[in-house]
């Protein structure tokens, strides 16, 4: 696992150069990335041409941690994780549920990265604070913006002082990282140069960092529960998931608890494509970005009475976060320009400048029965967006470790629709009831 000290430290940087590095020597991999991000998962997949599994102690127990990561290691060489945040970050200010939380449940060695530009023998006490705070399986660390000199120096001074091994350096060259200057808001299939980043950020990982060593210190990881195959139901349902540079976030193991569950996924595209595909019986419409594509999602007005029809016919509609923002009735950017969207829900969207501050972990509560979600039920839900809804609903309650509580959420019938990303791990009644209404078209 490659952790860090804080947020913008380097890890995504150097965990796509260590990860292009590993696939450049011939390896399979497979990739994770602690918490609920989207974006990094992305770029892992397009390194390894595998899928990469979000691991989150908020949406998982650690005996499913464990489940997950045994599942997809057992089909590979070496498994690399990239945590969230710092270390230690997890809800609210506290420790819990953070990528510390999942490297104990897991015991997966870490290798922890550090900004050190500006900073030589003060290095020292900065990894002694990190590796003595908690008892944890700290193994190495990696000197981000570090001059090969000043590596070779403090190399020894380190591991001298302190029980890790110094696994190499990223040195402080313009170019080679990957951050907002390259990512801003785009996903991995909009950066065209990607491929030539992450070549330049393979050759940096094999020219200052110790890649046996990582191999080594991976070796060191304790065995994992034994998984038995997952025999998927019988095929029940064809469910039409909106795949395409407006609607690319999903969670990889919900896609997969939906095919448990009897569901056949065909992909199509709000953007591109004129009508749904036949024979489906409900419609994912997962997060991404409408509205950097708000013109073209409106201007496709077959698709978007296809989609209306399917609604009013009583095929399940599941909407979430960037789906919601499409499914209601206008989307309205920051300079009040408003493009019609598809009409399901009885809301605008308003863009804005600022995060929500309506975001964040959050238990989800219901407020009564309806077709997804039950009176009481309690879900782990995440929210995170750019924009406000006129009217957010009233389903469910949303409340977040700090006691502060908002409604939201939509079930009109047969559509759900709502800022909340679920992850149908731990609320698999959900995802069945929306394979089960679909089931009946």
């Amino acid at each position: 696992m490659f952790a860090g000290a804080n947020s913008g430290c380097g890890k995504t940087s150097i965990t796509c150069g260590v990860l292009q590095a590993l696939v450049d020597r011939g390896m399979s991999i497979q990739a994770y990335k602690c918490g609920p991000d989207y974006i990094d998962p992305m770029l892992h997949s397009h390194i390894t041409k595998g899928t990469c599994r979000n691991l989150d102690p908020f949406f998982s127990t650690g005996e499913d941690l464990r489940y997950l990561m045994a599942k997809d290691s057992a089909k590979v060489d070496f498994s690399v994780v990239e945590g969230v945040m710092g270390y230690y970050d997890g809800i609210g200010v506290s420790c819990e549920k953070s990528t510390y939380t999942v490297s104990v449940e897991t015991k997966t060695p870490v290798i922890l990265i550090f900004n050190v530009k500006g900073m030589s023998h003060t290095m020292i006490p900065l990894i002694k604070g990190m590796i003595e705070y908690q008892k944890n399986p700290v193994k190495g660390v990696i000197l981000n913006r570090c001059s090969k000199g000043m590596f070779q120096m403090m190399k020894p001074e380190i591991e001298k002082a302190l029980p890790v091994k110094v696994v190499g350096y990223f040195p402080p060259k313009e170019g080679i990282y990957i951050g907002s200057r390259h990512l801003g808001l785009m996903t991995a299939a909009e950066i065209q140069n990607l491929d030539e980043v992450l070549a330049v950020l393979g050759d940096t990982a094999r020219e200052g960092i110790d890649l046996d060593a990582i191999l080594a210190i991976g070796q060191e990881a304790a065995e994992l529960p034994v998984v038995e195959k997952v025999i998927p139901e019988k095929k029940k349902a064809r469910i039409a998931v909106a795949m395409d540079k407006a609607f690319c976030f999903y969670y990889q193991e919900n896609l997969e608890i939906l095919e448990e569950m009897g569901a056949e996924l065909v992909p199509f595209s709000p953007v591109n494509d004129i009508k749904l595909p036949e024979d489906i019986g409900g419609i994912y419409l997962g997060g991404g970005y409408p509205e950097t594509y708000r013109k073209e999602l409106a201007e496709n007005d077959s698709m978007r009475q296809a989609i209306r029809a399917a609604a009013e016919e009583g095929k399940p509609v599941f909407a979430e976060c960037g789906g919601f923002m499409y499914a209601c009735d206008h989307l309205i950017e920051l300079d009040g320009s408003s493009e019609p969207m598809l009409g399901l829900i009885p809301t605008d969207v308003q863009m804005t400048s600022k995060l929500s501050m309506q975001f964040g972990y959050v238990t989800l509560t219901g407020q009564k029965d309806s077709s997804f979600i039950k009176k009481d039920e309690e879900i782990h839900v995440h929210e995170f967006h750019y924009s406000k809804a006129i009217k957010r609903g009233d389903q469910a309650v949303m409340t977040k470790s700090t006691g502060r509580k908002w409604e939201g959420l939509y079930v009109e019938g047969n559509v759900l629709a709502g800022y909340p990303h679920f992850y149908f791990h731990n609320c698999k009644e959900v995802a069945r009831r929306f394979v089960d209404m679909a089931a009946r078209f």
